[in-house]
């Protein structure tokens, strides 16, 4: 982990631990001490507080409840279907809010959709994974709501520790890509009846294969 000068914020201190927890550089269930980050970073405790608590906002972080000690979220499978439930409340709304959205708006989800383009034709896998995230994020956006948008972008933070995984197993998808193009055209031709059909059949199967992808370890240790 790169050092941090000091004269650094706690806003970059936080987005440095977080680079290292989406990336996977630091693993679900690790634990994280104040010590170890200020060494680590080279910032004071204080500061490294401050951004601990701003990951334990996020819900990156958890604490144990048995030892009181920091640990880097891990899913597990009530984990997983409890935030695609309330990932299918945020974002069938936002299809339906996209109904009233002005054309301009609704060219944001289209410029994330030709952000997913350049990163398959890159073979660009973070690069898809995060316009992926932009997609949905700019679907909630049609609901106008800074707190219901902060709530999605948490929800989605906590799905990146594994997705970033089960992306890295498939790539950056042609089909994934034609995927959130179909949906992308339902919303911009307002069909807003289809583009709920397509997102609900998208998020189950998102959801299952998620789910999956918790399994295979198990089955693998066996």
């Amino acid at each position: 982990m790169n050092k941090i000068q000091r004269m650094t914020t706690a806003e970059l201190s936080t987005d440095a631990l977080r680079e290292q927890i989406l990336s996977r550089q630091i693993l679900p269930g690790s634990r994280i001490t104040e010590d170890a980050m200020a060494r680590e970073l080279g910032i004071s405790r204080a500061t490294v507080r401050q951004a601990l608590n701003s990951l334990v906002l996020e819900g990156l972080l958890v604490r144990n409840p048995a030892t009181r000690v920091l640990e880097v979220l891990s899913l597990d499978a009530s984990d997983v279907a409890e935030i695609y439930q309330a990932r299918r409340v945020l974002e069938l709304a936002g299809v339906e809010a996209s109904a009233e959205a002005p054309d301009d708006a609704l060219l944001s989800l289209k410029q994330a959709v030709a952000q997913m383009h350049e990163a398959v034709e890159n073979g660009d896998v973070p690069g898809f994974v995060e316009a992926d995230a932009q997609c949905h994020a700019r679907t909630v956006g049609f609901l106008n709501s800074h707190i219901l948008s902060e709530a999605h972008a948490s929800l989605m933070g906590r799905l990146r520790l594994a997705m970033t995984h089960l992306e890295a197993d498939g790539g950056a998808t042609s089909e994934g890509l034609a995927q959130h193009q179909e949906f992308s055209d339902l919303i911009l031709a307002r069909d807003i009846r289809g583009a709920k059909e397509h997102l609900a059949r998208r998020l189950n199967i998102a959801e299952q294969q998620m789910l999956d992808s918790l399994i295979a370890p198990r089955r693998t240790a066996k």
